[in-house]
Order: C-alpha cells, then structure tokens, then sequence
C-alpha cells in the first residue's frame, strides 16, 4: 500500500490533464499513464533510478510537444527525484539532459505553429534546473545534522560510561580499604570482648574513627563530583549571551583553589545573573569579574540594560531567581548587593568568604 501511496502527488496533474476540454487525447492519457509508472518505479527501484528519471523526462516533454510547454511544468517530479542520485555529478548530467529536452520540446511545439520563439519559458527551465541541486543540499544537511547527532550521543555515551568506571575506581579505593579494616577490627572486638575488654574497647574506638574518617572521604568525593568549574561557567554564560545577541568580556583573576561549596554558589549565581541579563534586561553587552580579596571571592556581572524598575528592597517581586542566590550565599555567610539604573544597567555583586577545607588525620592501629 505505500508503494502506490507515492502517486499521491500526482493527483494535481492529473486533474489538470483530465480536466481539459473533452476531445480524443488518447496519446498523452498514455505519456501521462507511462510518466506516473516511471515516477513511482524511480522511488521503487534504486539501481535504476537514472533510467526512470530519463522516462519521466521524455514523457514530459512530449506532452509538452503535443499538447502545451505549460505541461513541461511537471518535470518539477523528476526533478525532485534527481536529489536521490548518489552525487552532484549525476544530478548534473540528468538537469542537462532535462535542460535539453525541455529547451527541444519547447522549440519543435513553436516550430508546429509557426510561431517565433518565446523566451519567457527559460526561467521556468532554470527554476526547474535548480529544484534538484536545492534539495540535495537541504538532503546532505539533514544528514550531516543526524550523524553529527549520533556522534553527539555517542560520545555523550562513552563519557558517560567512562565516568560511572572512574566513580567505580575512586568508590572501591576509597571504601574497601577503611570497609575491609573496619570489617577485620569488628571481628577482633568480638573476639576480644570475654577475655581482653580493654583491648576490645580501644578496637572499638578505632572503629568509630576509621568510620567517621571514611564517611568524610565519602562526603568529599560527593561534594567533587557535584563540584562546578568557574572557568567552564564563564564559557557556558559566554555561549549563552552570545546566542542572545549579547557581547560578553570576562575577567577570572581568582588564583586560590576554591572549595567545591563555594564554586557551586559562585556558579549557580553566575547562572541566575545570565539568565536576568537575557530575559528582562534588553542590553547588548554584558561584563562578569571573579576576584579574590583578603580572603572573600567577589562575582561581579554588569550590563548596560534597562535595570530594575521595581522596588529593590523585595527580592520577592523578580521572581524565585535572586532570592534562592540570596538564601544560598546565607548558608556561608556571604552576601548579595545590587545598583540598578535606567541609563546605565544593572550591576549584580555577590561576596563570599573563603572556606578551607579541613585536614583530618586519622590513625589506625
């Protein structure tokens, strides 16, 4: 059913053909009957696309010939099928047999009548000519833009794969050690206990602290992984605003290793001043500086837009955006401050002090 079901755009020549004047045209009844076959065939039969092509060509321009250059008008159907040839150099060589024979047809049609020659009927050849170049472009995008998707997925795949083996890796050399020693320890306790209860008491102690060693190690390399790059934040805001239209000049003066904590923050907020920029503020350009000063970080973003025009003092009335980053920065202590202007934008600038991881060090017997 839906081999036939490709004759469908056919129906409109087809009525055009059939909905003339009634009189004997049993001649182009069967051009038009062996041009439908040879379209449908050009679809069915891919090794002998270019045979069916010519047929469908030649039809065309013999009723072209016998009846108008008006019915030359359905070579649009074996134009868009030359964008299924396999290259730009078989696509060529069928626009210029179609070239020839429409050019022929439309001469030898004006040489039955006597008439001169009418050149309007060129555009329409070129117009013709163009259909099959066009769509093997748009064809060989739509391809690209699907393998390039494949690829995209792929890759996304085996980074995905490659991270679960590396969190795998850092699990098992993080706890199966400290698990294995708590393991053997808990074992020895209970061995212990009846003769030994001191012994077994400071076992016991060593449990705890290798259990709460292990449970920081644990803490830490979930807080790693969900950790936020400033760099890669900046580079994805950059992206983000130029999308929009937006100029963006960055400054990352920051030298100090940050903790995890604070580059979420940081980032988070970064991402929440981006998306005001892009939604409410109407500027075209955008400023952001990460600096460090006697032990606070300082993210600055700045655009020339229309500022805020509603009361500053209710964090409330724009939305959950710079209220969640305000009750975030109250966590570590830091702090949200803004200046909004009409004529000079809106500048955005969060402090946040410097959080030291602490060093434990614990000793297992």
């Amino acid at each position: 059913m839906r081999r036939w079901l490709m004759l469908a755009p056919l129906i409109i020549p087809f009525i055009y053909l059939f909905c003339m004047p009634i009189r004997l045209a049993w001649l182009e009844i069967a051009l038009f009957l062996l041009f439908a076959a040879a379209y449908r065939q050009t679809y069915v039969h891919a090794n002998r696309r270019e045979l069916f092509i010519l047929i469908q060509l030649l039809s065309v321009s013999m009723m072209g010939v016998i009846e108008s250059p008006w019915l030359l008008i359905f070579g649009v159907y074996p134009a868009i099928c030359m964008r299924m040839l396999p290259s730009y150099r078989r696509i060529s060589y069928m626009v210029g047999v179609m070239t020839v024979l429409f050019c022929g047809s439309i001469y030898i049609f004006y040489e039955r009548l006597s008439d001169p020659w009418r050149y309007e009927w060129l555009p329409v050849i070129l117009a013709l000519a163009l259909i099959p170049y066009t769509l093997k472009m748009y064809q060989t995008t739509v391809e690209v833009k699907s393998q390039l998707q494949n690829a995209n997925n792929e890759i996304a795949r085996l980074i995905k794969n490659e991270e679960r083996q590396r969190i795998a890796r850092d699990l098992h050399d993080t706890l199966g050690h400290k698990l294995s020693l708590i393991s053997l320890k808990s074992e020895l306790v209970e061995r212990l206990i009846p003769d030994h209860p001191d012994q077994a008491l400071a076992e016991a102690r060593d449990v705890q602290l290798i259990s709460r060693a292990t449970l920081v190690q644990v803490r830490e390399l979930i807080s790693d992984m969900q950790s936020i790059n400033m760099e890669e934040e900046f580079q994805q805001a950059e992206h983000a605003l130029q999308t929009a239209g937006i100029s963006f000049e960055y400054n990352n003066n920051v030298s100090l290793k940050m903790a995890p904590i604070i580059q979420n923050i940081l980032g988070m907020s970064l991402r929440e001043c981006v998306t005001n920029v892009i939604k409410h503020s109407h500027a075209d350009k955008c400023e952001a500086a990460l600096c460090e000063d006697r032990g606070t970080f300082c993210l600055i973003v700045q655009d020339n837009g229309t500022g805020l025009t509603k009361d500053n003092r209710n964090l409330g009335q724009f939305g959950n955006g710079l209220l969640g980053m305000k009750e975030r920065l109250i966590l570590i202590d830091g702090k949200l401050e803004w200046v909004s202007d009409p004529s000079k934008g809106t500048k955005v600038t969060v402090t946040v002090p410097n959080i030291k991881k602490p060093e434990t060090e614990v000793g297992a017997r």
